[in-house]
């Protein structure tokens, strides 16, 4: 089955996403358009894009406290409906310049509201698009919703990069351990694999002990599902976390796509993230899936 259909949650307070990353998504979709075959006598079928704009209702206690907060909480509700339009207005004129198809649409929210909707969006669509920057926590929160509640993967990448982002995923990287989380996203990526002109599977030697032969069993069953792959132990060293140890593999390799399991333990509703899923979340090195 094709990836088609994605969902961009664009949220506008306290800090909307850059037009620079609502144009890597679009520039994405254009690609993944490009890159399924046409069937039959149809031609192919085009990705697309929903886009759900949040006008996020501010509210006294959730962002500020105090007596003499009425004209500031006036202010910012005021900023927080202009980056709302704005938002539209980018998206609009960007999905105007790719070949995908697009949809847009305005909902005013509280943050708590809006977290719930973007849950129950995300079951109804492939893959969820996230972008995060290091000082959001807001962003970090609904990511880590998304991820464990949703029951669809989500795509992930920094909003500002420090290189270039890929337009297509030409070179993807998988990082396996031979877990539950691992295995469900190698199977929600099967469509990006299938099209990669480079598929590499990894797996940290010093980071969870993995059975003897269980790596080659792994790329044999690519194999068998069409997708040709090679597979690499990464010795991860003392002096690196294994939030840098993956930024280093996936800037030697020059990779596009990071595919990986997410990690995360319930605690009174609260997740405590497992050190790689949390590196990646705080500081995703290029676009990266992430299922669970």
């Amino acid at each position: 089955m094709a990836i088609r259909d994605f969902l961009l949650p664009l949220v506008s307070y306290p800090k909307p996403i850059t037009s620079a990353a609502i144009e890597a998504v679009l520039t994405l979709g254009e690609s993944l358009s490009h890159s399924e075959k046409p069937t039959g006598d149809g031609p192919a079928t085009k990705t697309r894009i929903s886009a759900l704009v949040y006008e996020i209702e501010v509210q006294p206690g959730l962002y500020f406290e105090g007596a003499q907060v009425g004209e500031f909480l006036e202010g910012e509700a005021r900023k927080s409906a202009t980056n709302a339009q704005q938002l539209v207005r980018t998206f609009e004129d960007a999905a105007a310049r790719h070949s995908v198809l697009h949809r847009c649409r305005l909902e005013r929210r509280t943050s708590y509201e809006m977290s719930r909707q973007v849950l129950e969006a995300a079951r109804l669509h492939h893959v969820t698009i996230q972008p995060l920057r290091k000082d959001a926590a807001d962003q970090l929160d609904m990511t880590e919703e998304l991820v464990f509640d949703s029951g669809r993967p989500v795509l992930v990448f920094p909003e500002t990069p420090v290189r270039k982002l890929a337009a297509a995923f030409r070179n993807v990287a998988i990082a396996w351990d031979g877990s539950r989380p691992a295995t469900r996203a190698v199977a929600d990526a099967i469509p990006f694999l299938r099209h990669a002109a480079s598929v590499r599977v990894f797996t940290a030697t010093d980071d969870k002990p993995m059975a003897a032969g269980q790596g080659q069993q792994f790329i044999d069953h690519l194999a068998s599902l069409g997708i040709e792959a090679i597979h690499e132990d990464v010795k991860k060293t003392d002096q690196h976390s294994i939030g840098s140890f993956m930024e280093s593999y996936v800037a030697s390799r020059d990779i596009d796509l990071l595919v990986m399991g997410a990690y995360g333990h319930s605690r009174l509703r609260e997740f405590v993230l497992g050190g790689a899923t949390r590196s990646i979340l705080t500081n995703p090195p290029c676009w990266v899936l992430l299922s669970h």
